[in-house]
């Protein structure tokens, strides 16, 4: 396995980790909220970062749909 290499992303062990580093107590009903709005932001990061950008593209001064 390539060490340098992104692992993949695990948002249950994200929210175990990061439940007792943030002072919180999830009582399991929480917790299965908190992994599925990770995984909703994991997909939604993941399509983003999907759109290949040009070192010069400059972010929209105003945003206009």
């Amino acid at each position: 396995m390539n060490e340098g290499a992104p692992k993949a992303f695990d948002p249950e062990a994200l929210a175990e980790a990061m439940a007792p580093l943030l002072g919180l107590a999830q009582p399991p009903e929480s917790r299965v909220q908190t992994i599925v709005h990770l995984r909703i932001a994991a997909g939604h990061a993941e399509k983003l970062l999907s759109i290949p950008l040009d070192d010069h593209e400059e972010p929209a001064p105003v945003f206009t749909p």
